[in-house]
């Protein structure tokens, strides 16, 4: 959902979300600000049911930058030549896989814990190389 001009954001239905808290996070690299939202205007809405599950009204998360990041995206992979690296992307992957599981009948992972998950499969990658 995007907001208006006004930073508004509004359900489907047409009622407005309201902030109800701004936080600060710095999990992971990059520190950012989470905006809550809620809208509680659900009660006898005809949308509520695809809309939330929830008795007190749907609520919403937004970080401003990643919408930005995410709007830029969409803008790249629309251009010739984004659709044409997602083209190549998708081939080449899912080449390497399927030989993978077709050529050397690899097809479940032994491991559990991750680093021995990662082991496995680098194991696994360096035998394709050395095949090919």
């Amino acid at each position: 959902m995007k907001p208006d001009e006004e930073g508004n954001i509004y359900c489907p239905q047409g009622h407005a979300f309201t902030l109800e808290q701004t936080k600060e996070s710095v999990k992971g690299r990059y520190p950012r600000t989470i905006q809550f939202y809620r809208n509680e205007h659900c009660e006898g809405c005809p949308l509520r049911s695809q809309c939330t599950r929830s008795k007190h009204g749907r609520t919403l998360q937004r970080t401003d930058k990643l919408a930005e990041m995410q709007i830029k995206i969409r803008e790249n992979l629309m251009t010739e030549t984004g659709q044409e690296l997602m083209k190549q992307r998708s081939i080449q992957a899912e080449g390497i896989f399927g030989q993978i599981k077709q050529d050397q009948e690899y097809d479940r992972l032994w491991r559990r814990k991750e680093t021995m998950v990662k082991l496995e499969l680098l194991l696994v990658l360096i035998s394709h190389d050395l095949r090919k």
